[in-house]
C-alpha cells in the first residue's frame, strides 16, 4: 500500500476534492519563505504505486471513484512532469475515475515554461484545468530576493500561454512580500500583472516568517523588515481597487490572513474593500503583533 512521505499540502478550496499522490517534494525547494518540503526529496511516484492507491481506494469506495468529476494531483511540483508522463498518470486516473472532468494540481511558472504550446493544448484536452500557480507578487525585485526562480515578466508570459491553451489558472499571491515601506508600489505592479493574465481565481495568503527558512534568518539578521499589518492591509486594499477582472473570484480567507474576505469581484468588490477599510481604521499594530500568530500553516 502506498505510503506518502511528508505532509500533504493542497489549496484550501480543494478541501473536498479527491487527492491522488503523484509526486513528493519540490524540484526547486529554494524559496526563501517556504519550509514545506525541506526534508522531502523530489520524486515522481511510480505509476504502479498510483494505481495501487486507486485500486485500494476502489475496494472500499468504488462507487465514489466512478462518479468523481474532479481530482487533485498531490505534490508541490506535479506539473514538472512531461506531458507524456502526465498523460500516463491521467490514463491510470481515468481507469478508476471514468467520469473525471477536471484534473488540477500546483503548477510552477518554470514548469509551464518547459512545455510546448502543443503540450498545453494536449493536457487541456485530457482534462487538466484550474492550475494553481504561485505568482506571489508582480515585483521581479521581490521575486528575485525570495528566490522564486522566475521574474514577473516570465509569470505573465506563462499564464498567457495557459490562457491560449484554454487552461484556467488560479493565481496564488503573497501580500507583504516586498517588506516594510514597499507594499503600495508592489500592490500596483501585482494588480497590473493580474489584470493582464485574467486568472479564474486570485488567492491571497499573507506572507509569513516560517521557522527554519532563509527569510526567518534574514529577519533576525536585520536584512528584511516585515511590514506592519496596517501597511499590509492598506496595500491589499489598493491592489483590489486596481483590479479590473470582474469575472475573477478573489479569496483571502486563509488562517494567515487577518481580515478574511472572499467574493466575485463583479459583485462583491465594494463589500470587500469596505471590510478591509474597517480593519485599517481599527487595527493597532502593536496589539496585533502580540496576539496574531503566523509561524505555521
Amino acid at each position: 500500500m502506498l505510503e506518502y512521505n511528508g505532509t500533504i499540502y493542497r489549496p484550501p478550496m480543494e478541501a473536498d476534492t479527491f487527492l491522488i499522490p503523484v509526486t513528493e517534494g519540490c524540484t526547486h525547494n529554494s524559496c526563501r519563505f517556504c519550509n514545506m518540503y525541506k526534508d522531502v526529496p523530489f520524486r515522481m511516484l511510480p505509476l504502479a504505486y498510483v494505481e495501487e492507491f486507486l485500486q485500494e481506494t476502489g475496494k472500499h469506495y468504488g462507487a465514489y471513484l466512478k462518479n468523481l468529476e474532479r481530482v487533485y494531483l498531490v505534490g508541490a511540483d506535479p506539473f514538472v512532469l512531461t506531458a507524456d508522463k502526465l498523460e500516463a498518470v491521467i490514463e491510470v486516473v481515468r481507469k478508476y475515475c471514468p467520469q473525471v472532468k477536471i484534473i488540477t494540481m500546483y503548477a510552477a511558472v518554470r514548469n509551464i515554461a518547459i512545455k510546448s504550446d502543443e503540450d498545453l493544448v494536449r493536457l487541456r484536452k485530457l482534462g487538466v484545468n484550474d492550475l494553481y500557480v504561485g505568482i506571489e507578487t508582480g515585483s521581479t525585485k521581490s521575486l528575485t530576493y525570495l528566490n522564486k526562480g522566475n521574474t514577473a515578466e516570465e509569470a505573465m508570459e506563462q499564464c498567457l500561454r495557459l490562457n491560449n491553451a484554454g487552461i484556467r489558472h488560479r493565481d496564488m499571491l503573497m501580500p507583504g512580500a516586498a517588506g516594510r515601506g514597499k507594499l503600495l508600489v508592489e500592490a500596483e505592479a501585482t494588480a497590473r500583472l493580474e489584470n493582464a493574465v485574467k486568472p479564474d481565481m486570485v488567492i491571497l495568503t499573507t506572507m509569513s516568517i516560517f521557522p527554519g527558512t532563509e527569510l526567518e534568518k534574514a529577519v533576525k539578521e536585520g536584512n528584511f523588515e516585515v511590514a506592519p499589518e496596517s501597511e499590509v492591509l492598506t496595500a491589499e486594499k489598493r491592489f483590489i481597487e486596481l483590479l479590473d477582472i470582474p469575472e475573477t473570484y478573489l479569496w483571502a480567507a486563509h488562517s494567515l490572513d487577518s481580515t478574511r474576505i472572499a467574493g466575485l469581484l463583479r459583485d462583491h468588490k465594494d463589500e470587500m474593500l469596505a471590510t478591509l477599510q474597517h480593519s485599517i481604521d481599527t487595527i493597532d499594530d502593536e496589539v496585533f503583533n502580540k496576539t496574531f500568530r503566523r509561524d505555521h500553516l
